[in-house]
């Protein structure tokens, strides 16, 4: 069973960022990078067990989809959901970067 928080954070190592994540995620997405390579660059480049890798990668794509929306009661917040909330941000200043994911909803 996952150990994930109610509060949808994991535990990062010493000297990386939630943004350095979510840079991860969206990049290697836009390469067309599978999920499960990307799982395993999680793991391995922020040491997250598999089931914070996946986690981690639905929370960066999920704040996109909820960007895709153009309703700011959409934005997750930034403390529950700080992976999200990083790509929401990200989704609204560049909704450009929400096309090229996911075409149907640019």
């Amino acid at each position: 069973m996952p150990e994930w928080t109610d509060d949808l954070t994991i535990p990062l190592p010493p000297g990386r960022t939630v943004a350095e994540l979510v840079d991860l995620v969206l990049r290697e997405t836009l390469l067309g990078t599978s999920g499960d390579e990307l799982d395993q660059q999680l793991v391995t480049e922020f040491g997250l067990s598999h089931e914070d890798a996946e986690l981690a990668r639905d929370r960066s794509l999920g704040g996109l989809v909820r960007a895709a929306t153009g309703n700011s009661r959409n934005q997750p917040d930034r403390g529950k959901d700080p992976m999200a909330w990083e790509s929401f941000e990200r989704g609204r200043r560049d909704p450009s970067l929400v096309a090229r994911i996911y075409p149907r909803l640019g």
